[in-house]
């Protein structure tokens, strides 16, 4: 084993115990490297965020050790962060195969000159100081995916990154085997794999697979319009729906920016081949036997073409009887309310919708546990870390790599802010590094968790306006304070005590009378008590003003 100053090192910023906001820090001697920085959607519990990032203030505390950032893929949960931390990174390299990269520059828009983006292909390794990263092909739902082996002076580190095991991929580049089992057989100190889906039995069905299935579905509906919404990001998806277009002579219009850029970047890279003039800007005088709607929204976005569809404001489509709808994926985890909220207004506008709950039109592009488990044994680590997922993936993935012979004290279930190091003696956990949520609401919130718990408190409790005028110069109140209540009633009797209070608090408060700011402090902390005894919380906000 190598000298402790060169000892591996791995820190997570995000990406285990939960699913998304992908982000981990690898360091050997005085080099360090990232591996993604993708973002977690908004759930119930964030309400009105655009985005959970992950917090990088240990980054920016060793900013000048860093040597490089690396992607795995270009999903959303693995690059989504970049843009808003491109000033942070404009001296660091970014490195991907060219989709991946691709779809990076045109998210970052402007601010792409900022950074120092690099293309590798499948097979290419790169130097970042004294750590070299190997990019190796695995399949996965989009093109371009990559496991990584990571070349230190404390060992290899193999991180699978997202994939599958696919025998008949739609563009012919299978996972690479072959070279996983080399980089296995010379010897891996630690595996860090991917456990979405862990608790899948068996093997993960071929992306072809939906491919026959929705040809079916063109099949069975000649005469009718067709609207297929699956992931932008989905390049064999969409390749797949833009042959069987061509094949049963429909003209494709592309509903959504975000797939108009995926087809743009996709093809101009190679990764998506689109058949001559089949794509038009419209509708127009096309028949509904002649039309195929290509749409975002399959997880029932409130701003995405197919919720504009159901809500008949998208490019004046009324959608009706003659439409068929197929949603070519399934709702992401928390996403199921609003992904049914619009196939039921799809159905009430008399569409057929074809789902798949239904249906076998979508395939996931992560690993089953036989997958999993032939992952393992091809890399054969000397310890393993289970990461991309819910606590309840990790430990089932532990339970996988316990039972093929990596003995228990190998095994690391990870946390957010945990780092550790691999030693000659095993694992060496180091102190927590500063970590969790950044919250995104239009730009990046300093102050993320404040605001969140005020729209909480504010959706529970309600708000509780309270203005009073106060003569600076004698230091009293003048008349009596108004009270104003949103999200909740206030009897006559509460509001007379609200009142009562403040005037009191008041009148024998001991501070500057002249400062306005400690008036309305006061009136705060009198008004709360009164609430604190009755266990509610509503939002309070003092006006006072000077008489």
């Amino acid at each position: 084993m190598a000298k402790k100053a060169n000892n591996v090192k791995v820190t997570f910023l995000g990406g285990v115990g939960e699913i998304g906001k992908n982000m981990t820090v690898i360091e050997c001697g005085e080099d360090m490297i990232v591996v993604d920085m993708g973002v977690a959607f908004p759930k119930e519990d964030s309400p009105g965020m655009d985005a959970i990032i992950p917090d990088i203030t240990y980054l920016k505390q060793n900013i000048k050790r860093l040597r490089g950032v690396v992607l795995t893929h270009g999903h959303e949960d693995h690059i989504g962060a970049i843009p808003y931390y491109a000033d942070v990174l404009k001296k660091t390299p970014i490195y991907g195969t060219a989709l991946t990269i691709g779809l990076l520059r045109r998210k970052l828009e402007k601010d792409a000159k900022k950074c120092e983006l690099k293309v590798v292909a499948e097979g290419d390794t790169i130097a970042l100081g004294s750590i070299k990263v190997e990019f190796i092909k695995v399949c996965h739902s989009m093109a371009g995916a990559c496991a990584l082996a990571i070349y230190t002076a404390g060992g290899t580190v193999f991180m699978t990154g997202d994939f599958k095991i696919d025998n008949t991929p739609i563009d012919g580049k299978k996972t690479d085997i072959g070279r996983i089992a080399e980089i296995g057989a010379k010897g891996v100190t630690l595996m860090l794999g991917e456990s979405t889906n862990v608790e899948r039995r068996g093997s993960s069905t071929s992306e072809k697979v939906v491919g026959q299935n929705l040809e079916a579905i063109f099949a069975a509906n000649r005469r009718k319009r067709l609207v297929v919404a699956c992931f932008a990001s989905s390049n064999y998806r969409v390749q797949q729906v833009l042959e069987l277009a061509h094949k049963y002579g429909r003209k494709v219009v592309l509903a959504g920016k975000s797939m108009k850029g995926m087809v743009e970047v996709a093809s101009a890279c190679g990764e998506l081949k689109v058949p001559k003039g089949i794509i038009v800007e419209g509708i127009g005088k096309l028949k509904p036997s002649e039309t195929l709607i290509l749409a975002t929204g399959s997880q029932g976005e409130p701003l995405s073409a197919l919720n504009k569809l159901s809500k008949g404001e998208f490019n004046k489509i009324n959608v009706g009887a003659d439409d068929v709808i197929v949603l070519s994926s399934s709702p992401i985890p928390g996403n199921e309310k609003a992904v049914y909220d619009v196939i039921n207004a799809l159905f009430r506008k008399g569409a057929e919708v074809i789902y798949d709950a239904m249906n076998d039109i979508h395939v996931s592009g992560h690993a089953y546990e036989e997958e999993l488990k032939l992952m393992l044994t091809l890399v054969r680590p000397e310890y393993f870390m289970p990461v991309h997922g819910e606590f309840r993936h990790q430990h089932k993935h532990a339970m996988i790599a316990r039972a093929l012979g990596i003995p228990a004290k190998n095994i690391v279930i990870p946390n957010i802010g945990e780092s550790y190091s691999v030693t000659a003696k095993g694992f060496r956990k180091h102190s927590n590094v500063p970590a969790g949520n950044t919250y995104v609401d239009g730009v990046v919130l300093e102050d993320g968790d404040a605001v969140l718990n005020d729209r909480r408190s504010l959706a529970e409790y309600g708000m509780l306006l309270v203005l009073a005028a106060v003569d600076l110069e004698r230091g009293t109140l003048e008349g009596e304070p108004d009270v104003v209540a949103r999200g909740f009633s206030l009897t006559d009797e509460t509001q007379r005590s609200i009142k009562n209070a403040v005037a009191e608090a008041i009148h024998t408060a001991d501070f500057d009378k002249t400062d306005i700011d400690e008036y309305a402090k006061c009136a705060k902390r009198a008004v709360r008590k009164l609430f604190l005894r009755d266990r509610q919380f509503p939002i309070i906000i003092p006006v006072i003003v000077e008489a």
